[in-house]
């Protein structure tokens, strides 16, 4: 297998040729490759090993979904989300104690929270994440854009930009060198009380922060990442045996990726490119999103 060094220029020629390649606008197309997989001596299981993984040339939305294109996406099907289906979301608000959610009557992506105020009307901004999509939901929104979720390999390998062992795309700090926060995700040494020095409580605009090096908006932070893989604690050990668990028979969770609004180093430490969060296909919570793939047109 060729080194994540080896393809790097191929695949930052496809990042700046996507304009002319990509089916969508705002889209970047990535030449096939290969990356390296797992977190050495991590104390989490299912980081490990440190392994190889080569993915086929694919494309992927550059932002998160935004709520003014699911609105548009809802508008044009009559789609009904899973959270509206049900009458609730799943939503934790700043001043909750660490690691407490609950149950909002009637949250859905069209209105997320019960209280509105400065901090969650941003949440009503048509270039925010949308946010309470179930696995279901996200699936239909890229069917209906001619794309499909991500698989968990080509969503590390976009969102890495050829990075390699390091927890964020750029390095190991969430910091640049001036101390200023690169993405978005919880300030604070509890959930009493965001510190706001990343400008905000909640999520933000899907361009609030700068890119990685391909071109790819919130690599990590500010909503987790829906993908198209099935949840296994053991899926990287099968994978450096050869093994491909991503679409595992009977398996009841989802990948989700790159950590979210809510994480911090006081509470959840999952903001990074480590870290493998894991959710039900129905659930839907405030601080969970997604963006679409799609398989790159055939030469």
């Amino acid at each position: 297998m060729k080194p994540p060094f080896a393809i790097a220029a191929a695949v930052l020629l496809a990042s700046a040729t996507a304009s002319a390649q990509s089916p969508r606008d705002d889209v970047r197309c990535l030449a096939a490759g290969t990356f390296e997989q797992g977190h050495a001596g991590s104390s989490r299981p299912d980081e490990g090993p440190v392994h190889h993984v080569s993915v086929g040339a694919f494309c992927l939305d550059a932002t998160l979904v935004t709520r003014g294109a699911f609105g548009r996406f809802v508008t044009a099907t009559g789609h009904v989300t899973e959270a509206e289906r049900t009458r609730y979301g799943t939503v934790s608000y700043e001043g909750f104690e660490d690691w407490a959610w609950q149950r909002e009557p009637h949250a859905s992506w069209r209105r997320p929270f019960g209280v509105e105020n400065d901090d969650t009307r941003t949440f009503l901004r048509d270039d925010a994440p949308v946010v309470l999509v179930s696995f279901d939901d996200a699936v239909a929104y890229c069917a209906w854009s001619h794309g499909r979720l991500p698989t968990e390999a080509e969503w590390e390998y976009a969102m890495r930009a050829g990075s390699a062992g390091t927890r964020f795309p750029w390095g190991a700090s969430p910091m640049d060198a001036q101390g200023r926060p690169r993405l978005n995700f919880w300030q604070g040494a509890s959930h009493a009380h965001n510190d706001r020095a990343d400008g905000w409580v909640y999520v933000s605009p899907v361009r609030a922060f700068a890119p990685n090096a391909w071109g790819f908006y919130d690599a990590v932070g500010n909503v987790w990442q829906w993908t198209s893989d099935a949840y296994r604690r053991d899926a990287y050990a099968a994978a450096a045996r050869g093994i491909d668990a991503g679409a595992s028979a009977g398996a009841v969770y989802r990948v989700v990726r790159g950590g979210s609004w809510w994480c911090g180093h006081g509470t959840c430490d999952g903001f990074g490119l480590w870290y493998r969060g894991h959710n039900l296909p129905r659930s839907s919570f405030t601080n969970l999103g997604f963006r679409c793939a799609y398989d790159a047109a055939p030469r």
